[in-house]
């Protein structure tokens, strides 16, 4: 499937206009199933399906490893994505759609990270001999923001990047960013990546989900071109995360655990 299309636009120019072709992304909805039951729908740029689907049934809680999923088929046409599990007792009743309880507020944040981290059995990020170096810093977030195609034809794409301390592993893109970090990870068990000495760089800004997502996996460093909000920050701190925002050119914002740049 393409993940563009050619379309006829008016551009403007102050008061000049003329009509131009241009390039859009496209956005596609895949349903995913799981033993039957349909979980939720995608909308995803079209690749990588198998990947994305994988990396968000680990991110939901509902697989921890591939050996769980008996079967999963793609089917493009009906932009479908059929997941056999090998647990025939499967309920997506427990699974919540939000993991912030629904009491949350902004003057107990601690107390409320505390029940997160424990009830979802999120580890402590303790892996303190992970480092990088902050020049490396920059080269690897050129890498990651030079490889979209797409985002250079569109506009449209987020790219997320599995490194170390050194190269980059793997890049994915989607028109959703939360979908690229999903590709990034399902790709990364198809493989059977280590992920707990890896780094994560993604040119979107940067969540209270997007630090859950990562960081419940064991990733010790996450890196953005972009701003990371006020619950990413506290809730990074509170997990051991480094969080790394603002990288442009060779300018970035450490905003918490500094002691892993180097």
């Amino acid at each position: 499937m393409e993940k563009t299309m050619e379309l006829h636009v008016v551009k403007y120019d102050k008061e000049c206009k003329k009509t131009v072709e241009e390039s859009t992304i496209c956005e596609y909805p895949l349903n995913v199933f799981v033993n039957g039951e349909h979980l939720t729908v995608l909308l995803c740029t079209p690749e990588k399906l198998k990947e994305l689907t994988i990396g968000f049934l680990v991110f939901k809680g509902i697989i921890k490893s591939l050996d769980e999923i008996k079967s999963l088929e793609i089917d493009e046409k009906s932009g479908a994505s059929r997941v056999t599990l090998k647990n025939s007792q499967f309920n997506k009743e427990l699974y919540p759609k939000q993991i912030l309880p629904t009491a949350f507020n902004e003057n107990e944040k601690s107390k409320f990270f505390s029940y997160i981290i424990d009830s979802m059995k999120i580890s402590l990020i303790n892996n303190d001999n992970v480092y990088i170096h902050v020049d490396k810093i920059y080269d690897l977030m050129i890498d990651n923001l030079g490889y979209s195609k797409t985002f250079k034809l569109t506009g449209g794409a987020h790219c997320a990047a599995l490194c170390d301390e050194d190269k980059v592993i793997s890049i994915c893109e989607d028109v959703a960013r939360h979908n690229a970090v999903d590709k990034l990870i399902g790709e990364a068990f198809i493989k059977n990546i280590y992920l707990k000495d890896k780094i994560i760089f993604v040119s979107s800004r940067v969540s209270f989900q997007m630090v859950y997502k990562i960081a419940r996996l064991g990733v010790p460093i996450i890196i953005s071109k972009s701003a990371p909000t006020n619950l990413s920050i506290e809730f990074a701190k509170a997990l051991n995360v480094t969080l790394i925002g603002f990288v442009r050119g060779e300018r970035m914002n450490v905003y918490t655990n500094p002691q892993r740049i180097i």
